[in-house]
């Protein structure tokens, strides 16, 4: 703040809200379309950049994803950031419960019987690059694109036959926002220079911590998998 207030002032301006709203994790979509709505209705600000309380992003952040949102055309635009899935492990494992980091680049894909976004664990670093998905952890989002959505955009969305024996499959908040998004033909680019952290459980996930992973899985003769994500 006190470096967008001494440099753009993109944040720090006369007309500039921050619209905060603390929420658990059951309550994560109703905070974020909250957040949306009042973003709309009670400022006239272009970009919308939301960012988590767990994540760590450099200072000039904002700078970053706007000039390369305008640059590549794109109304969307998320930082390099990393979840954790749980990993599927050979029975060998002893029934351990392990996790995974997976970048939040996800394509969307329909394999079989079983439809899905699923994590590009191959990206191409430090570009940007089109996404059918990402997460709303520290994403930037033009106004027109909120609007073309409509109400409610990061409520989750529920899809049948999604799985095996066609049963359902829910979305999660930020991947339903972005299956609307693709509905109303809003394309989504996440630019994998502008390289986040993601505090979890003591750990932060990033992309040094996710390419030490990757080398220890290609060289160990047991390796894990994730399927598709919702």
């Amino acid at each position: 703040m006190l470096r967008d207030q001494a440099s753009s002032g993109r944040i720090v301006r006369e007309d500039g809200q921050y619209l905060r709203n603390v929420a658990g994790t059951g309550g994560v979509a109703a905070a974020r379309n909250t957040i949306a709505e009042n973003f709309l209705t009670s400022t006239p600000g272009e970009w919308l950049f939301m960012v988590d309380t767990d994540m760590g992003f450099p200072s000039d952040i904002v700078d970053r994803l706007v000039v390369s949102a305008e640059t590549n055309k794109a109304l969307v635009v998320g930082a390099l950031a990393f979840a954790q899935k749980a990993a599927q492990l050979p029975e060998t494992s002893l029934h351990a419960r392990r996790l995974k980091l997976v970048p939040t680049l996800y394509d969307y894909v329909e394999m079989g019987d079983e439809k899905g976004f699923r994590p590009r664990s191959i990206y191409v670093r430090d570009t940007f690059q089109w996404v059918d998905g990402t997460g709303a952890a520290c994403l930037l989002i033009h106004r027109d694109a909120l609007e073309m959505v409509g109400p409610d955009p990061f409520r989750p969305i529920l899809v049948p036959d999604a799985l095996p024996g066609g049963r359902a499959r829910e979305f999660s908040e930020d991947l339903s926002f972005c299956a609307r998004l693709a509905n109303v033909g809003v394309a989504i680019g996440v630019d994998t220079s502008i390289k986040t952290t993601h505090h979890k459980g003591g750990i932060f996930l990033d992309e040094e911590t996710y390419t030490a992973q990757e080398v220890m899985r290609m060289s160990s003769p047991i390796g894990v998998r994730t399927g598709a994500a919702a």
